[in-house]
């Protein structure tokens, strides 16, 4: 009987697999798994689906709150009859606006005095009026290329004291701005593709060489219909280097 018993317990042993040394890594695993083993698989998780509108580009969304930091509105059906005289003059920190674009004809009115920079690009503006930009002291960057704009009334870069860029590039210029020479910092100004038929000698810079101007880090003048060769070289004396004025053949 005995060694029938012990027969039995040898063929148990005999007939178990082998043992399979696991390493410490292993082991490792199935403790972090609570139980699962290697040979387990985690249940597939779903991707979520959002639970609710994305927060606008270079916006803080909370809870009742969608803070932008400048008031962004091109590429919409706008009108010049669609924004009220007025109605950005409430936003005393704001700084950037950008309409492009769109259908206005004319410069918003009533834009607030902290603007550094105003974008109107792609519009259907005609004229620069003095009077819209008036109180814009602060503006440093002004965009209105790509419009159809023919005048740019006497006094209105004065209403900008501290501009420092200009663009009026694809118009329907005939002459130069006027104001320019007189201004202090203005350093880029686009002209390209207007209907510009002569430069005078006073155009850009005061008379004479020791003047307070800034000088001119971009000038771009070609495709217009002034034959370059004609303008005085005295006409870019307050041009930083040579090499920053654009002349070319009209188209």
């Amino acid at each position: 009987m005995k060694a029938t018993i012990i027969f039995l317990l040898l063929a148990q042993v005999s007939w178990a697999g082998p043992f399979q040394q696991k390493g410490l890594f292993d082991f490792m695993l199935e403790d972090e798994a609570s139980g699962i083993g290697p040979e387990d698989h985690f249940p597939e998780v779903t991707e979520l689906e959002p639970l609710g509108p994305v927060c606008p580009f270079r916006c803080q969304c909370h809870l009742r709150v969608v803070q932008c930091s400048d008031l962004e509105l091109g590429t919409n059906p706008l009108k010049s009859s669609g924004i009220e005289n007025g109605a950005f003059q409430g936003m005393k920190k704001l700084s950037y606006i950008r309409i492009a674009d769109t259908n206005i004809t004319a410069i918003p009115q009533g834009l607030p005095p902290s603007l550094t920079e105003l974008h109107l690009d792609g519009n259907k503006i005609s004229k620069v009026d003095a009077a819209s930009l008036k109180g814009l002291n602060n503006l440093a960057k002004l965009g209105l290329g790509f419009n159809s704009i023919s005048t740019v009334d006497n006094g209105s870069l004065a209403n900008t004291p501290h501009l420092r860029e200009l663009h009026l590039n694809n118009n329907k210029l005939n002459k130069v701005p006027g104001g320019l020479a007189e201004h202090k910092y203005i350093q880029v100004v686009y002209l390209h593709n207007n209907n510009i038929s002569a430069v005078g000698s006073n155009d850009f810079c005061p008379p004479g060489y020791n003047t307070k101007k800034a000088s001119y880090s971009g000038v771009s003048l070609f495709s217009n219909p002034v034959q370059y060769w004609e303008i005085q070289p005295s006409t870019f004396r307050c041009v930083y280097v040579r090499s920053a004025i654009q002349l070319g053949n009209y188209k």
